[in-house]
């Protein structure tokens, strides 16, 4: 049997007065496409993204893409960032303040273009590039082609100081998309954005998720929202009675389960 592209088995740790560690496990079946991630605010979202991005390794359990083992505490396997095919947007979606649009997309894209040449380390790359940055930079063919999907070629010669919330979020989703990567987190990407354009850019992140045989992992408030646009959805619900306890968990072992994944049965064509 061919592994599942994302399998992820997690026992978080304990937070608060809770008395359980948390146990969330979740998985997805398809190549590419976007499982949505709910949950009221400390449920352990974040916690999971950063996980799952390699930037945090406070819990026990696995995390596997396409059968690679990138987290297994009972194995001492820990992949840092780096060396997982991955793309972390945190909700804190910051831009260089000292440099306008194109030059943040351009650095980003330098980065990517560093990264791929497995030459430098991240850190060291990042201190180049730092100290070497030029304004006037133009930016790669094949970063273009993605600043034109996220419809942010228009704003390239502004200042990060004079960007709305909206331009910020179109902004930060074309910059984390200049990563190549299997599977993209994307921690509340739509915040600043109306309805009606958090629609048309889920459409548009689908359709470039689709085109590039790549998975995404979408924190949400507004669920009900995504629904059209993703395969399935993943609901976490800390701290209640375990006689409460959904049935399409998996075994809760040692933890209280903390969430339920419903599947689609669509998804956006």
């Amino acid at each position: 049997m061919d592994p599942k592209p994302l399998d992820v088995d997690l026992l978080l740790p304990q937070r608060g007065g809770s008395l359980f560690a948390e146990r969330v496990g979740f998985g997805f079946a398809q190549d590419a496409g976007i499982l949505g991630l709910c949950g009221p605010s400390g449920s352990g979202k974040t916690t999971i993204m950063r996980i799952m991005a390699g930037l945090s390794f406070q819990a026990s359990g696995r995390v596997s893409v396409d059968g690679e083992c990138w987290f297994d505490s009972s194995q001492g396997v820990a992949l840092p960032f780096e060396s997982r095919s991955v793309a972390y947007l945190p909700q804190a979606a910051s831009l260089f303040p000292h440099m306008n649009v194109r030059e943040n997309l351009v650095f980003a894209a330098r980065l990517e273009e560093g990264a791929r040449s497995g030459q430098r380390s991240p850190r060291t790359l990042i201190i180049d590039l730092l100290r070497s940055f030029r304004s006037g930079r133009c930016l790669p063919g094949w970063a273009e082609e993605i600043i034109e999907i996220f419809g942010v070629s228009g704003l390239l010669r502004k200042g990060s100081r004079e960007l709305s919330g909206g331009e910020v979020a179109r902004i930060a989703l074309a910059r984390c998309f200049l990563r190549s990567a299997r599977l993209y987190l994307l921690d509340e990407p739509f915040s600043g954005l109306d309805p009606e354009s958090r629609f048309s850019l889920g459409r548009t992140l689908a359709d470039l998720l689709k085109k590039t045989q790549a998975m995404a992992i979408l924190v949400t408030h507004t669920p009900d929202e995504i629904c059209s646009l993703a395969q399935g959805m993943v609901r976490l619900f800390p701290d209640r009675d375990d006689s409460r306890t959904p049935a399409r968990m998996r075994p809760a072992g040692r933890g209280r389960e903390t969430g339920s994944t419903v599947f689609f049965s669509g998804g956006p064509e």
